[in-house]
């Protein structure tokens, strides 16, 4: 038996038997050890991205400085003092001060779709790799009609006991998701954020959230108007879509305003919108994906895929960032 579905199964009846406390930690643990190998390989493929920001090491020689270069003393008197490049600056970024939050999907909808599993292995995954790549501040939160932070900028590395407290903290019972509501939080908790740094450049610092969850989403206009204030205030969102049913049902399905179905694949959905043809309004129907309003999100059926998928999207973006 796969090593995955045996931890499957164990989520199951953990979830199945009321998350008991106790219980927590070793869930948690079973999903951080499932992706450690990933975990290496995203750290990696990030450490090329991810640009390091903060300058801390003092080199050089200069004039004036921040610390005398000690090698360089005796030959400045040996010179009659005239060899006065003496001096050490911090001229080179040498450590990573990104703002990450990852924002998991707390809904009803995500145990339908059976997308649980692959959710906190993606969890898993993505925080343990931010965490090896000393990336700066990482936060937790979950979503459905109103957004909670679970694990906050300022509660220090998210470790094996935070894991094991934030994994209990999901039921996965709420019955709305309100996308534009996370995203406005999400938007105001990531300033918030952004503000308490005494760095000078805090104000240039590109934040990144991760979203986590089935993909389904309502007011697509709405939700491109906050994506691009959120631009403006430096701040990217990524969509990581936990396609559960991918390929299990055929071409088709269609979303409603009201309900999230539970049995398909969402690189198979159809929705339908009036628009107008002609001066006269019409109902058509069109491929749910393209008018995905996040324009930076991957699809993930097999947890195996996100080290390739995640960094080439960042890429993309820190690519056109630097254009």
């Amino acid at each position: 038996v796969p090593e995955s579905t045996v931890v499957e199964s164990e989520l199951r009846d953990w979830m199945s038997s009321g998350q008991p406390f106790e219980e927590g930690r070793h869930i948690w643990q079973l999903h951080d050890s499932l992706t450690q190998t990933l975990s290496f390989a995203l750290c990696e493929q990030l450490r090329l991205i991810l640009e390091p920001t903060r300058t801390t090491r003092l080199m050089g020689d200069f004039r004036t400085g921040k610390r005398l270069n000690m090698k360089k003393i005796i030959p400045y008197i040996a010179s009659n003092y005239t060899k006065d490049k003496i001096w050490l600056r911090r001229v080179r970024p040498s450590q990573r001060e990104y703002q990450i939050l990852i924002a998991l999907d707390d809904s009803k909808s995500m145990a339908e779709s059976h997308s649980i599993h692959l959710a906190f292995q993606t969890l898993a995954l993505v925080s343990k790799a931010l965490n090896k790549l000393e990336v700066g501040d990482v936060a937790i939160a979950s979503f459905g009609h109103e957004m909670k932070v679970l694990h906050g900028f300022e509660d220090g590395p998210f470790t094996e006991q935070a894991g094991a407290h934030v994994v209990e903290s999901f039921k996965f019972s709420q019955t709305s998701t309100n996308v534009r509501r996370m995203l406005e939080q999400s938007i105001e908790t990531l300033i918030a954020a952004r503000e308490k740094r005494s760095s000078s450049s805090s104000s240039s610092l590109w934040q990144l959230e991760i979203v986590i969850s089935d993909g389904i989403c309502q007011e697509h206009d709405a939700l491109r108007a906050l994506i691009r204030k959120a631009e403006e205030e430096h701040i990217l969102f990524v969509f990581i879509v936990i396609d559960g049913h991918s390929g299990s049902q055929q071409a088709g399905s269609e979303v409603t305003s009201n309900c999230k179905p539970a049995q398909s694949s969402i690189v198979n959905m159809n929705q339908a919108a009036y628009q107008m043809v002609d001066g006269r309004l019409e109902l058509r129907t069109q491929r749910y994906l393209d008018s995905f309003p996040f324009e930076y999100f991957v699809i993930l059926d097999k947890v195996e895929k996100l080290p390739d998928v995640l960094s080439d999207t960042l890429r993309q973006f820190f690519e056109r960032m630097s254009a």
